[in-house]
């Protein structure tokens, strides 16, 4: 795992953590420092060689303990002013004490020296966060509310039905299910094996092979304000077991959630221009297509795509206009977020997987779709079904 050069490649930027704590991170491997010729100091009153020990921590080797690694890694990570309020509350939580002091570089050392788990978890979190590419599934019962309170706290048989379903894949027998809930859904995350690995490796001088299991987490979201199951996983058989036993274990049965589109283009060939409007929606500046596909089919699977800065623009100049026969089967969305420089841009497929950033914005992308009509749900998700 590479290290963030930033942090640790620089005497003045390794001089930001408080020298009592950077001497518990450095004591973690006092054996390997000795050997890179670092003496660690006795007390926090010895004087430390942080050129030395930034020459060390800048070249890192299979030498250097996985732990430490990890350990600084995370730190960077998370040791930022940004991720100050959650440590804080982390800390709280685990009886760390904290004085007025602290910074964020300081906070999250000590949480790693005394609770590492809980900095391994919100880096998974983090990492989550960014994933974009999820599949929906609708519930079966269009009236369906989703209450948090009343799904079940202990996960031992759902975490077996999982445990079990990826022995048979070979995956390993360790299978963990983490609940966190947060506005507006509930997320879990799938912690699972995966097929074994024999790769070519390097340690010292010696050429040899390393064979282990790595591992993955996949991430399931119950969606308790507009209810619905998404899912993030690079496996489409876990896809559907998920949606299985997911509704199995929570809910009672396997067929709570199902199949159905939940995204249409549709609004871009009726509506036009008019149909990325976002003055309704005080956190959007503005919204322009900029590429849009077209499936003609046929006998040689014809594809047209309209890719352009503004594709609208594009259309008008050349008086052309979206055709209304073929079905439209992607596009990319640039939309600009009021007091944010860099647009974002949401892939939507017609069908039931979609590509936008998550946390927050992706519940005010999601509110501005639907009102444009590019979610269809409820009772006309499943008239369009039928």
């Amino acid at each position: 795992m590479a290290l963030r050069l930033r942090y640790f490649s620089q005497p003045d930027m390794l001089k930001q953590f408080r020298s009592e704590i950077l001497l518990r991170i450095l004591l973690t491997a006092k054996g390997f420092f000795a050997v890179r010729g670092f003496s660690v100091p006795a007390s926090d009153d010895g004087e430390i060689d942080y050129a030395l020990l930034a020459s060390i921590l800048a070249d890192p080797d299979e030498e250097m303990p996985g732990d430490l690694v990890d350990g600084l890694h995370l730190i960077s990570e998370l040791g930022n002013e940004a991720c100050f309020d959650d440590l804080l509350q982390m800390a709280g939580e685990a009886d760390i004490p904290v004085d007025e002091e602290v910074t964020p570089q300081d906070l999250a050392a000590l949480i790693w020296l005394t609770k590492p788990r809980l900095l391994q978890q919100k880096a998974q979190e983090s990492s989550f966060e960014r994933r974009k590419t999820f599949e929906s599934f609708a519930p079966a019962d269009p009236a369906m509310v989703i209450d948090p309170g009343q799904l079940p706290q202990d996960l031992g048989d759902l975490e077996a039905a999982l445990r079990e379903y990826f022995r048979g894949k070979k995956k390993g027998r360790r299978c963990r299910v983490l609940r966190k809930d947060a506005p507006g859904a509930v997320h879990f995350y799938v912690q699972h094996g995966q097929a074994c690995r024999r790769e070519p490796s390097v340690k010292g001088e010696e050429s040899t092979c390393t064979f282990f299991r790595p591992e993955r987490t996949d991430m399931v979201i119950l969606d308790t304000a507009n209810p619905e199951l998404r899912v993030n996983s690079a496996s489409a058989p876990d896809m559907r077991k998920y949606r299985e036993l997911f509704g199995l274990h929570l809910f009672g049965s396997a067929e709570t959630f199902r199949y159905a589109d939940k995204y249409t283009l549709e609004p871009l060939r009726r509506l036009g221009q008019a149909s990325l409007e976002c003055s309704d929606f005080p956190g959007l500046e503005s919204a322009r297509l900029t590429e849009l596909e077209m499936d003609w089919g046929g006998a040689f699977n014809n594809t047209q795509v309209e890719k352009a800065d503004d594709v609208f623009m594009a259309l008008e100049i050349r008086r052309a206009a979206i055709p209304p026969q073929p079905p439209l089967t992607r596009a990319k969305i640039k939309v600009k977020l009021k007091g944010v420089k860099k647009p974002r841009v949401l892939s939507l497929v017609a069908g039931n997987k979609s590509g936008y950033p998550r946390g927050e914005e992706a519940a005010l992308f999601e509110d501005w779709l639907r009102a444009r009509e590019f979610i269809v749900y409820g009772k006309r998700a499943y008239e369009e079904a039928a």
